[in-house]
C-alpha cells in the first residue's frame, strides 16, 4: 500500500486559473505566477470588496447585505433561500477578516501557493455568487 502521506502530488496553478472568475484571473494571476502569494491572495478578497462596492456603495459584506439590500439569487429551493443568503453574507464577511487580517500587518507572508490558492479559491466562490445579486426594494 502506497503510503499517500509521503506522495508527492503536484497540482497544475496556472491552468486551475482558467476556472476562475475572469476578474480574479485579470487582477491576480500575474501576482500569483510571479510567486507574490500574499499579494495574490490580497487582491482577490479587494476584488470582492470592489463587486461589493459596485452592486450596493459599501464595501463591505456586513453593508451591503444590511444597508445596501443586496440579494443573491441561487438557492437551491425556496424553503432554504434565508440559509443561502446568509451564507453568502458570512463569505463576504469572511472575507472581509481575512484582507483585514492580511492587509493591516507586515507578518502576513503567506510563501505556500496551495494557501494562496485556496484563498482566491474564496474569493472566486464569492464572485461567482455575486454575479446573481440583486438590490431588494423597501417596500413603502
Amino acid at each position: 500500500m502506497q503510503n499517500l502521506q509521503n506522495e508527492q502530488i503536484s497540482f497544475d496553478y496556472m491552468s486551475a486559473f482558467e476556472i476562475l472568475h475572469p476578474s480574479l484571473i485579470m487582477k491576480c494571476r500575474k501576482l500569483f505566477e510571479n510567486g507574490h502569494f500574499s499579494e495574490s491572495a490580497e487582491k482577490g478578497f479587494k476584488v470582492v470588496r470592489d463587486r461589493l462596492r459596485d452592486l450596493t456603495g459599501f464595501e463591505n459584506g456586513s453593508d451591503a447585505f444590511g444597508r445596501g439590500r443586496l440579494q443573491v439569487l441561487g438557492a437551491t429551493a425556496k424553503n432554504v433561500e434565508s440559509d443561502f443568503h446568509d451564507a453568502v453574507q458570512f463569505l463576504t464577511m469572511s472575507i472581509d477578516k481575512f484582507r483585514n487580517e492580511k492587509a493591516h500587518t507586515a507578518n502576513a507572508k503567506i510563501t505556500d501557493p496551495k494557501r494562496a490558492y485556496a484563498y482566491l479559491q474564496l474569493s472566486n466562490l464569492a464572485m461567482l455568487l455575486l454575479d446573481n445579486a440583486t438590490i431588494t426594494n423597501v417596500s413603502s
